[in-house]
């Protein structure tokens, strides 16, 4: 019977590790070292060197989308690989989707997490709690009326699974809800949607959206998909949130917009680049928003990510189609 060795590359509690080597009696885990690849991690040479030489021997492949090229390079005997992330955008940058072995994802596993994200950046941007914030920190009573989104337009670019746990919600806001999708027929509709859009009519989205909330892949096709151009349609009253990937947007072209008041305001989950510099100007641009990409950092991510993983070596042990497969062409 021949073995199906699996390495594990990020930390996970031992009874998850037990789990995975309960799936099946062939399930053998490799003595990979987490800390390996951990970011800012150097192993000495000789460590370095038998880290490379047991993911060598994977056959199956259990981490991060964000692991150094040169360890998957190294697994010549791998074939499949599961993130534990949405985003493969990290191995497609690197060429490494579509190679001898198939990269899947957990598409997925934090859209609710982000899709309530999106809701609270709406809520708090209505109501301006920021500027509460601030006002406390300086000791400072100040009233001002507040906004409602009841009635507001959102515009959801990327119909996917954090795009439709958004629509659910702000319909539930009694919220108009518009959206963008890839994959869509003259006449389309969706029952979660007010009117449904194709990829390519971005500029609806643009010109009605109150609240315009990116939720794309970060592909060649998507990169600075909001830039100068872009930010001139939207509403001088619009908000942009970004939970997608920050070279989404064009990031001089938003402090810009910002800074002329294009656009009111941005509430940004992700940058360009992550961790953002101290010293970048998006930081003092006006009406902006900054979290260090939390929406998705829901408690318990790592057994909700193990799950996913378990139910696809089930799968793969059984020689059954996997879940969640990323394509290589579409970069998701």
């Amino acid at each position: 019977m021949a073995e199906i060795p699996v390495a594990i590359t990020f930390p996970v509690a031992p009874e998850i590790v037990e789990r995975i080597a309960a799936v099946d009696p062939r399930i053998r885990i490799l003595d990979f070292p987490a800390a390996a690849l951990r970011a800012g991690t150097e192993l000495p040479a000789e460590e370095k060197a038998r880290a490379l030489a047991t993911i060598a021997q994977a056959e199956v492949g259990f981490g991060p989308a964000r692991i150094p090229p040169e360890y998957l390079r190294a697994a010549v005997n791998l074939k499949w690989f599961q993130c534990i992330v949405a985003g493969a955008d990290a191995l497609v940058k690197e060429g490494l989707v579509g190679q001898h072995f198939v990269v899947t994802n957990a598409s997925g596993l934090s859209s609710v997490n982000i899709a309530e994200y999106c809701m609270a950046a709406m809520l708090i941007w209505s109501k301006r709690l920021d500027l509460a914030v601030r006002q406390q920190l300086e000791h400072r009573w100040q009233g001002r009326q507040t906004g409602e989104i009841m009635g507001r337009t959102v515009g959801i670019a990327g119909m996917g699974a954090i795009g439709r746990e958004l629509a659910r919600r702000a319909r539930a806001f009694g919220m108009r809800v518009i959206a963008s999708r890839r994959t869509i027929q003259p006449g389309d509709t969706d029952p979660d949607c007010d009117l449904l859009v194709p990829y390519s009519d971005l500029d609806t989205l643009l010109r009605e959206s109150d609240y315009l909330v990116l939720c794309v892949p970060l592909t060649p096709e998507t990169h600075h998909l909001i830039g100068a151009n872009e930010l001139a349609r939207m509403k001088p009253s619009a908000c942009l949130v970004n939970i997608a990937r920050g070279p989404v947007v064009d990031q001089a072209a938003l402090i810009e917009a910002l800074r002329a008041n294009t656009i009111a305001g941005a509430i940004l989950d992700v940058t360009d680049p992550e961790p953002l510099p101290a010293d970048d100007p998006l930081w003092d641009a006006p009406n902006v928003m900054i979290t260090p990409h939390v929406s998705g950092s829901v408690e318990g991510y790592g057994h909700r990510a193990a799950e996913i993983f378990l139910a696809n070596l089930r799968r793969y042990c059984a020689g059954k189609p996997l879940e969640h497969v990323v394509d290589p062409v579409l970069g998701y």
